[in-house]
């Protein structure tokens, strides 16, 4: 079963990273990894299904689980855990896979579990540390502290280096 969470409401602009604007608010899909908490823009964000049969694919990089087919497109699925490193989980009733518009590409990431769409407001968003390597912060769009926990907001078009991204297309 497919959720369009478009339906979640309008979102304004996607962050930048670095930048806060507190007169402006953003929204986001939460989902967990690991136990850590990460979210993506809803902007770029065209559906949210749960696991879908994955036909595998010789000679790709470990963290390209395959494609599927959706409603008749054939989608490139990458393993988040894989790519971040994380190590290997069996896919439950919570994980699901997130499809995401990457330039005029379309790709699946399979995540823990998808847990909210929230709003944020700009000032809450932080730039990630100095501390963080020049690789894992261009991955990155921002921190936010949420409550008890701290967000990770992930810069959806960074994920993979372009040829990575080259890989996924058909």
């Amino acid at each position: 079963m497919s959720r369009d969470i478009r339906a979640a409401g309008p979102a304004s602009k996607d962050p930048k990273p670095g930048l806060a604007q507190s007169s402006a608010t953003y929204q986001f899909v939460g989902f967990r990894l690991g136990g850590e908490d990460y979210a993506i823009a809803i902007t770029k964000i065209q559906e949210i299904i749960a696991m879908k049969p994955i036909t595998r694919i010789p000679q790709v990089p470990g963290f390209i689980e395959g494609l599927i087919n959706l409603r008749g497109s054939v989608i490139p699925v990458v393993n988040l855990r894989t790519l971040f490193g994380l190590p290997h989980r069996e896919l439950d009733d919570e994980t699901r896979t997130i499809i995401v518009n990457v330039g005029d590409r379309t790709i699946g990431y399979i995540v823990d579990e998808v847990t909210q769409v929230m709003r944020i407001a700009g000032d809450q968003i932080q730039a990630p540390p100095v501390s963080i390597t020049a690789v894992s912060k261009q991955h990155i769009a921002g921190l936010a502290q949420l409550e008890d926990r701290l967000l990770v907001i992930l810069e959806i078009e960074r994920l993979l280096k372009p040829e990575e991204l080259e890989l996924t297309s058909g």
